[in-house]
């Protein structure tokens, strides 16, 4: 990569020409998603179409509010779904709206509807059931709502990968390090949330996630489920209004080399994000090892982000 990646490292748009991110040779197929059911003409499915489109009209008007309108239109609707399942509107074993009926209520267009539809599919999140039965919820949400710092694609830049974090480990330190230029209100330890990163499936990424122990343990207090497959921002309560990179070209330390699944010495992507928040104190650092993929990676630097 030589000189040439290292020009471009603090571009906010990473360049095909550096040769770091090289395109895919051949994108990945979608899976082939069922069209909506055929409605029958008899008088006894009217009732349960009726219910239907309630439950769908009952979503829209609670999650549509929740949408980040960055996003593409698909990726607002799948994390809208996603967050209907976590929150339980809907059940493992329910029923979701039909394509075409959640395309009506939301005002997308059918494809929109069915690409979310084959994400959550793609995922496991959602069952496709032969037929006319529909798709139906078959567990919990294993992925986290489209991140930010993670927004990889593929040549065609049509969809973002699902991201799946695992949490490596939680721990308190005082150590100093770069993050004490930008967490300068800390008086004593951070947090210091490790977590390998599954992107979509075709590689993984490592991520050093860093906050004041004190907005920690405020947030987390009285909580004892885990932190594996949740949003942080959310699950602390971060009232994010900023947020910038800094890119620099490195060998990726070993240890982390080792957890991520590639060899000893690769080059990679390091990527700082400094998160501004109100108040301060809220802000957060992050640092994220990325090493060499076909994936483009989308650097954005809108406010009022969802990370």
């Amino acid at each position: 990569m030589g000189n040439a990646g290292q020009d471009r490292s603090n571009a906010l748009s990473i360049s095909n020409s550096a040769g770091f991110m090289r395109p895919r040779s051949k994108a990945p197929a979608d899976e082939l998603v069922e069209l909506t059911p055929r409605r029958s003409h008899r008088a006894s499915a009217e009732p349960a179409a009726v219910t239907k489109s309630a439950s769908a009209r009952q979503f829209w008007d609670r999650y549509a509010q929740k949408r980040r309108k960055a996003l593409p239109k698909y990726a607002q609707l799948r994390d809208c779904i996603l967050a209907g399942i976590r929150d339980g509107f809907w059940k493992r074993g329910d029923r979701l709206p039909a394509e075409q009926e959640l395309a009506q209520v939301t005002g997308l267009s059918l494809g929109t509807v069915q690409k979310a539809y084959r994400d959550l599919v793609h995922e496991g999140t959602v069952e496709r059931r032969q037929g006319r039965a529909g798709s139906f919820v078959s567990r919990e949400p294993k992925s986290v709502d489209t991140v930010w710092h993670f927004l990889f694609s593929d040549d065609r830049h049509e969809r973002f990968f699902v991201v799946y974090p695992k949490v490596d480990r939680v721990w308190r330190h005082s150590e100093r390090g770069s993050w004490n230029l930008h967490l300068h209100w800390v008086e004593s330890e951070v947090v210091q949330v490790d977590r390998i990163v599954n992107i979509g499936h075709e590689f993984l990424v490592y991520s050093q996630f860093i906050i004041d122990a004190r907005v920690y343990d405020h947030a987390r207090r009285g909580q004892t489920k885990p932190l594996e497959g949740v949003n942080l921002r959310r699950e602390l309560n971060l009232n994010v209004s900023m947020m910038t990179y800094d890119l620099r070209i490195e060998e990726i330390p070993r240890d982390i080399c080792k957890k991520i699944a590639v060899p000893a010495k690769t080059i990679g992507f390091v990527i700082e994000v400094c998160m501004s928040a109100n108040p301060m104190q809220q802000g957060y650092f992050q640092r994220i090892f990325v090493p060499r993929t076909n994936l483009w990676l989308r650097i954005a630097t809108q406010a009022r982000v969802g990370s």
